[in-house]
């Protein structure tokens, strides 16, 4: 474990590079920065990182109440019914918008449920929350880098091991990793790496392939030995 806090991963609630609506897993704490506002929760507090579908429930009961009471003072004939039609068809609005369910990032820690509301629950988002989860719930940051046997000779006497120029090192969480296994080519021998995340100096990046599909991380430079914590002989 580092000394120094050290962000593990990023991703943007609502658009790429919007420094005013993000989420990120540090090696101390979760971190959401919504609206502007910055909103920090020590990773032994958290309870729970999800994402929920949730009503607004200031619409629903301004609308529920503004709706009824309007269209009943129009039956008893108490007022200028236009301005009374306005505010019920509002009424009507406002319910309507209430009784949606909105996806919702939910933090929850030692104290309440910490809701941020969202435009739509995106693929990274999807895939930041469960990497998450394994960091804060599943006793370990680390990721799977498959190498062939090969390469991994020729790095393994070295103080760290990089990707060729112009590529990059394809990590993958424990899910991705099992699939890779269950696809791999038969005819080749491979070693798959177990990499610490909060001992790998270099950047890691968060991507789909090609711009679509599940979110892999990615890192262009270095991996220094004492971030491999583990190897499997396949």
């Amino acid at each position: 474990m580092l000394d120094a806090e050290q962000t593990i991963a990023i991703v943007y609630l609502h658009q790429a590079d919007d420094q005013d609506n993000k989420c990120m897993l540090t090696s101390q704490r979760v971190m959401v920065v919504y609206r502007g506002k910055l909103h920090s929760f020590e990773r032994q507090h958290i309870k729970s990182i999800a994402s929920t579908q949730r009503r607004l429930l200031l619409p629903l009961i301004t609308g529920g109440i503004i709706a009824p009471l309007s269209l009943l003072a129009i039956f008893m004939n108490l007022y200028n019914p236009w301005p009374l039609m306005l505010a019920f068809f509002l009424g009507s609005a406002l319910f309507y918008i209430g009784l949606q369910r909105h996806p919702v990032l939910t933090i929850t820690d030692t104290v309440k449920d910490h809701d941020f509301f969202l435009t739509e629950l995106t693929s990274n988002l999807k895939e930041f929350i469960a990497f998450a989860q394994q960091v804060v719930f599943g006793g370990g940051s680390h990721l799977y880098l498959p190498l062939s046997v090969a390469d991994w000779a020729r790095y393994e006497s070295e103080a760290y091991i990089k990707p060729l120029p112009n590529q990059d090192f394809k990590l993958f969480n424990r899910s991705q990793i099992v699939k890779w296994k269950q696809q791999r080519k038969l005819d080749s021998s491979w070693v798959v790496l177990q990499v610490d995340l909060l001992e790998v100096k270099s950047t890691v990046r968060y991507q789909a392939p090609k711009g679509k599909g599940e979110l892999f991380a990615f890192v262009s430079d270095k991996i220094e030995q004492e971030a491999i914590t583990g190897k499997e002989f396949i």
